[in-house]
């Protein structure tokens, strides 16, 4: 089950970063579409888990590779210390979603739309596919099907549970979601993120020294 909660708390706190989904579920939470903010949230965790699933069965095959093993933690530091630059000191992006207060429940529909809107970003793939470099070459997890399963399913449910405490704070106000508010919130997960990089290339670069 450490697998499970790995994958839980990986996916709960890798979805706080703003993005056009997560705007998306806000806006329809604001105008006191609950349930539809709710679908289009639960739509992108199922592609969490589709996504997980296929980056860390792929991945664990490969890892026992020694040189394979190496080639992704360095692409895990590189990626992250680039995400994080992009965080920390981009632009907060836009959704091209807009709901109005006349849209019916359409409850499938809403699902469908935050997995299509999940599926137009293919920069997730290589997100779970650095994740999944992460936990196997780092053995957060041991790599078996079990664990694999597991660690797939916690994310979607740590995804799941986001976008629920994401209604909340809107629907309770608060949180006032300023567009300052939601930039701050955004660069400091950038800086997290190149703490993390400059640990894992601090590692690495000891590791390389030593051999």
């Amino acid at each position: 089950m450490i697998a499970f909660f790995v994958g839980l708390i990986i996916g709960y706190l890798t979805t706080i970063p703003i993005g056009p989904i997560n705007l998306a579920v806000m806006m329809k939470a604001l105008r006191n579409h609950t349930a539809q903010a709710l679908m289009i949230g639960t739509g992108s965790a199922l592609m969490d888990v589709i996504y997980c699933g296929a980056a860390v069965f792929g991945i664990g095959s490969l890892v026992s590779n020694p040189t394979i093993d190496t080639i992704f933690r360095v692409s895990t530091f590189v990626i992250f210390f680039i995400y994080g630059l992009k965080t920390t000191f981009g632009k907060l992006p836009e959704t091209h979603f807009q709901p109005n207060d006349d849209d019916v429940p359409g409850f499938k529909r809403y699902f469908l739309l935050g997995m299509a809107m999940y599926f137009s970003n293919p920069s997730f793939l290589a997100y779970w596919i650095t994740i999944g470099g992460i936990v196997h070459g780092y053995r957060v997890i041991e790599s078996n099907m079990l664990n694999n399963a597991l660690f797939a399913l916690g994310t979607g449910v740590g995804v799941t549970v986001w976008f629920f405490t994401l209604v909340e704070l809107v629907e309770r106000q608060k949180v006032k979601f300023e567009v300052d508010r939601i930039r701050k919130i955004t660069r400091f997960f950038g800086l997290v993120l190149l703490v993390v990089s400059s640990v894992l290339g601090w590692n690495l670069t000891k590791e390389f020294i030593l051999h």
